[in-house]
């Protein structure tokens, strides 16, 4: 009897597996666009000529889940279809969805009630023969008229087959029931109705799950985050930063500010915003805008300086709780976004909500913080607000009327002060330089509390407004006023006129030339 001497272990070769080499990036695109259009992985591996594990780990890499997680979103999204399309037959699906008829039925499990053939090109059901290829004569030609009717080129095919782009057009028309030109037009309408449906379905998601991240639309829809991100457009910034990751705040400190007013005042011995401003040039610092909104007002931020006695304008009325509140809102507000820009825009279309400057420098401007901050902390509050104080939580989420003015001051009394101290005749850029000056608002402000235009206020407060221009005034009007300026100014200079005309509402000197030809041809004409 023999026996079998034992092999040791270590003698044994281990046989290793090739490694497999992924799907090049055109491949995995078509894999993903295949199973979206309802192709099982078996399908794709047939029309691409890879191997199940390829294709597999090319969807699993495209959406978490896979071929499982792409059947299972689309299979839900059908029937939502069909549950607000109740008397619509499954094959209308085909133009909503961009999936061809036969794989609707496949996903949504309703029996094939009959068979469909070879139908008109641009109907419902066209596919569903290049799909079963049982009208081709061969397989090759069967083959074609999938790979060009669902993911691949002439050229593509060819080069598969060995033969000429124009070959496999010739086996198209002559093996095939259907041309190239009409599968072509099917592609591309399958392709459109695609895209279409896509966007819709990632646009109710995104206003159904206001600032979650992009990963869950990928997951619940079954698309790529690339394409949710590509879909979302501009709202994309609602569901993720408009910045890779948090930035170093550039912004200077108070304690940075007080500095730079005492060195200036050291240095220059000045006080004024104006000279405050030319000496920050010289010395690569901000002006005195930064000062005064940081603290207020000029004179405020002087005080701070310990440089100036006088009090400036009150603090905002905003608690930070509101300023928050009001970030919350643009965040998930359907024009806002998470980008300083978009939120400053929601804000200033609220006249109730406060503005982007203070909410940058009360939650932004302290200890060195930055906007990405700010808004990450937003939608964290949004996403996980366990994680954060729940009688916080419940203060910045309460509603708010946004678009309700808040109780404050008369805005006329704010022109009123000016006119008090430059006179009736204010124009808005002298305002604008008073205002800086005075911790007042601004003009754009006071035109938002009021409703009304820069001379309409001026007017209200007791002003004197410039009166309003005339157009089209005739040679003989023009004339009037000529004659009436030079029996009051017998030198007739246009220096004097252009000072007398915005006072008596006359035309201006431009208008009188262009009237008479020359300054000198209308004071001849009006003597």
């Amino acid at each position: 009897m023999s026996t079998v001497t034992p092999v040791p272990l270590e003698n044994i070769a281990t046989v290793v597996p090739a490694p497999r080499s992924p799907l090049e990036e055109s491949a995995a695109r078509q894999a993903l666009d295949l199973a979206q259009q309802g192709f099982l992985v078996g399908e794709i591996v047939e029309l691409l000529d890879v191997s199940p594990l390829c294709v597999e780990e090319a969807l699993e890499a495209a959406v978490p889940g896979g071929s499982a997680t792409i059947a299972g979103a689309l299979r839900r999204r059908l029937r939502a279809w069909r549950r607000e399309h109740a008397h619509s037959p499954w094959w209308e699906a085909e133009a909503a969805f961009g999936v061809p008829h036969a794989h609707v039925l496949r996903l949504v499990r309703v029996p094939r009630d009959r068979e469909i053939g070879v139908v008109a090109a641009g109907e419902p059901g066209y596919l569903d023969a290049v799909l079963a290829g049982d009208s081709c004569r061969d397989q090759r030609a069967s083959r074609s008229a999938r790979l060009y009717t669902f993911c691949a080129t002439l050229q593509e095919i060819g080069d598969l087959f060995g033969v000429t782009r124009e070959r496999i057009r010739q086996i198209l028309g002559e093996d095939t029931p259907w041309s190239s030109t009409d599968l072509q037009a099917a592609a591309k309408a399958l392709a459109a109705a695609r895209r279409a449906e896509h966007t819709a379905a990632v646009a109710r998601w995104s206003h159904a799950h206001p600032a979650a991240p992009l990963e869950e639309a990928a997951q619940e829809l079954g698309l790529a985050e690339e394409q949710v991100r590509r879909l979302l457009g501009r709202r994309r910034t609602h569901h993720e930063p408009a910045f890779d990751g948090p930035r170093k705040s550039t912004r200077r400190t108070e304690e940075e500010i007080i500095a730079d007013l005492r060195a200036f005042h050291a240095a220059t011995g000045a006080t004024t915003c104006q000279a405050f401003t030319a000496w920050a040039r010289e010395q690569g610092v901000p002006g005195h805008q930064t000062a005064a909104i940081r603290f207020g007002t000029w004179n405020e931020a002087l005080s701070a300086a310990g440089i100036g006695d006088e009090a400036g304008a009150p603090r905002s009325a905003f608690r930070d709780e509101d300023l928050w509140a009001a970030v919350l809102a643009a965040v998930q507000a359907e024009t806002g976004g998470t980008t300083f820009r978009a939120v400053e825009e929601w804000l200033a279309a609220h006249p109730a909500a406060p503005s982007g400057a203070l909410i940058r420098q009360r939650l932004c401007g302290h200890e060195g913080g930055s906007w990405s901050e700010t808004v990450t902390t937003a939608l964290a509050v949004l996403r996980e607000p366990d994680t954060f104080d729940p009688a916080w939580v419940q203060d910045v989420t309460a509603p708010r009327d946004w678009d309700a003015d808040p109780a404050q001051e008369d805005p006329l009394d704010h022109v009123r002060a000016a006119i008090a101290a430059l006179g009736p005749r204010i124009t808005t850029a002298r305002y604008t330089a008073w205002a800086r000056q005075n911790g007042r608002p601004t003009v754009a402000t006071l035109q938002r509390r009021t409703g009304d235009v820069w001379t309409g206020i001026l007017a209200a407060a007791g002003g004197e407004p410039n009166a309003a221009k005339v157009k089209n005034r005739s040679r003989a009007e023009v004339g009037e006023y000529v004659s009436r300026f030079l029996a009051a100014h017998p030198t007739a200079t246009t220096v004097e006129y252009a000072r007398w005309a915005p006072q008596h509402g006359a035309p201006s000197l431009s208008t009188v030339i262009g009237r008479f030809g020359t300054w000198s041809e209308a004071v001849e004409a009006c003597r």
